[in-house]
């Protein structure tokens, strides 16, 4: 090849792959801005700015966990809220409010997100999620005062690891539970909606990018704050059904760029590569309700159908059209559900 058909080439090469950007950024704009005219029945809504009386909570290796209460002084039976994964505890903003003259209500956010603290890197794997729930539970609970779980994605995993590690109490102390939108395992075999080749190529390739990339993230922190619209429409499409509200969508995302990377890549890894994260053999020692939403691409339904196999005796609901976000996209259903595992404890 010549100098100037290799001169040729790469300037073609380079036009092309400008092209290809010019296209990918006018693709985003479009996208961005259909996001942001759709219909918005939460617009001024105060998401996340609901606070409690907080308490500050040790976890057996020390890292300290944020937690709040809500009606810290009614010991009849209390709702302890465990987020999912690069949330926090205001993820419940909905169900938080709808409780708040039904019971103590508890949430919390897990190590390396929203206002837990930083946590050693080998800390951040499904392990630990158990250990720092039963430390959030004894700090924000009284012994003597029955207790219903709620949690959502990687919040039902550690009520699920929390639940095989405390067996002796569940149906003693823990009285019921509420897996949301999550799932017991196979992770790593979801194609998020993906095109079956493209799947299989990510479901090969990210566990090990994520293994090698996580011990020098903590750098990255300040570039990832780049791209926010890239990472706002890949929240609403991986995360939310059709028309979600683009309120709640940016309070997801924001969420999500608060994480600590070095706490969403570990916590990635520990999910996808865990091939069975519970046998849920306790849970059918209290009453137990499981909710998949119709579109969730993160957790599909089939995963919640696998839990209840485990729960025969469990309830199990299917919100319509919702996402993955389903407390935050259809908050009314999974309230309504909530109240229901509330009259029977």
């Amino acid at each position: 090849m010549s100098r100037r058909t290799t001169l040729w080439t790469a300037a073609a090469l380079g036009a092309t792959t400008a092209g290809a950007a010019v296209a990918g950024a006018a693709v985003q704009r479009h996208a961005a801005r259909r996001l942001a005219l759709r219909p918005d029945p939460y617009a001024g809504e105060p998401l996340g700015r609901r606070r409690g009386t907080p308490v500050e909570v040790t976890a057996d290796d020390g890292t300290i966990l944020h937690a709040e209460i809500d009606n810290p002084d009614r010991d009849d039976v209390a709702v302890v809220f465990c987020h999912g994964w690069t949330l926090t505890g205001g993820s419940w903003h909905f169900q938080r409010e709808a409780l708040q003259d039904s019971a103590r209500v508890v949430v919390w956010d897990q190590r390396g997100h929203g206002r837990s603290g930083s946590a050693a890197h080998g800390t951040y794997g499904l392990p630990q999620l158990g250990h720092d729930l039963r430390a959030v539970l004894d700090a924000t609970v009284p012994e003597h005062t029955p207790v219903v779980l709620v949690g959502h994605s990687m919040g039902g995993m550690t009520i699920m690891r929390f639940a095989d590690s405390y067996p002796e109490l569940m149906g003693s102390r823990i009285k019921a539970a509420a897996l949301v939108c999550t799932s017991s395992g196979g992770l790593g075999e979801v194609t998020l909606g993906l095109p079956a080749a493209l799947a299989r190529i990510t479901q090969r390739l990210l566990p090990t990018g994520l293994r090698s990339a996580t011990p020098r993230v903590l750098p990255l922190e300040r570039v990832r704050r780049h791209g926010r619209t890239a990472s706002l429409l890949i929240e609403d499409f991986i995360a939310f059904g059709p028309d979600a509200s683009p309120t709640a969508v940016r309070f997801a995302e924001d969420m999500m760029a608060e994480t600590r990377l070095d706490a969403l890549t570990g916590f990635l890894h520990s999910m996808i590569t865990t091939p069975e994260i519970s046998p849920c053999t306790p849970l059918a020692d209290i009453e137990t309700l499981i909710v998949a939403a119709e579109n969730d691409r993160l957790t599909p339904v089939e995963h919640s159908l696998t839990i209840a196999t485990k729960c025969p005796k469990a309830r199990l609901e299917v919100i319509p059209t919702a996402g993955h976000m389903a407390m935050l996209e259809r908050p009314t259903p999974l309230t309504d559900h909530l109240r229901t595992l509330l009259t029977h404890i």
